[in-house]
């Protein structure tokens, strides 16, 4: 995992990354995700470049796309429909 510090209205905001093995995971759309707690701020990275932001999104919720066997399902399924979300340019 890695620590990406972001200027945030004058406070820093602590996202923390994770970058998961494509092969193993068997991901088609993205590899990274990072995630800050404090703001329960969720960002997908996909491979086409483009980046979801998704608000509010527990930490509970996190883990479990981290440890769900279909990440690609489980962000169609349960992140889309279940949490608002935008497209970060």
């Amino acid at each position: 995992m890695e620590y990406i510090q972001k200027e945030k209205e004058g406070a820093c905001a602590m996202l923390r990354t994770t970058k998961f093995d494509r092969q193993l995971w068997q991901l088609q759309s993205f590899e990274t995700i990072s995630y800050d707690k404090d703001e329960q701020l969720l960002l997908i990275h996909f491979l086409d470049e483009t980046t979801l932001r998704f608000h509010p999104v527990s930490e509970d919720i996190v883990f479990q796309l981290i440890l769900d066997q279909n990440k690609d399902s489980f962000i169609e399924c349960r992140l889309k429909s279940n949490y608002s979300y935008a497209k970060v340019i």
